[in-house]
């Protein structure tokens, strides 16, 4: 099996001295507007500040997702490492990958295993939840969400 260097992350670093709330501030606003935000960027920092979503975390060995399963959660990594193994390729991802949101938003089961390589914390993204939103938009803009999330999964 082929072992990739680290496959994605973002700079946490730099992204945490803007603070939790920096999107919603005066400097956040600006900097949306200059478009000086990675799309990447704006997710981890959404997604880290968000109340709505529990944090916990994992100690290395931790499986996430095998291969063929369903996923209940998606993950937002906030911190570590993760394994990700798909057919004979090994990938690592880092802070700010997000993990099974696509496979979970369309009952897909996982293509992948997903294994903390150090100790990590995430953000727990429940289907449960996700789908209470999904089922009160219109007809038109789920199956819009879906087409989309299927053009990701094939790339």
């Amino acid at each position: 099996m082929k072992e990739n260097r680290l496959k994605f992350s973002v700079d946490t670093e730099r992204l945490g001295k803007l603070g939790p709330n920096f999107l919603q501030s005066k400097d956040g606003q600006s900097a949306l507007a200059a478009g000086s935000l990675k799309g990447e960027d704006r997710l981890y920092l959404t997604l880290a500040s968000s109340t709505l979503l529990n944090t916990t975390a994992f100690l290395p060995g931790k499986k996430l997702i095998e291969i063929d399963e369903h996923f209940d959660d998606a993950y937002l990594l906030l911190s570590g490492e993760v394994q990700i193994v798909q057919n004979e390729k090994t990938y690592k991802l880092g802070a700010g990958s997000v993990i099974g949101l696509s496979e979970g938003m369309v009952g897909l089961a996982s293509k992948f295993s997903a294994t903390a390589l150090t100790s990590i914390q995430v953000k727990i993204i429940p289907f449960h939840r996700v789908d209470t939103v999904i089922k009160v938009l219109p007809a038109e803009l789920r199956a819009i969400l879906v087409t989309i999330i299927k053009r990701n999964l094939a790339a």
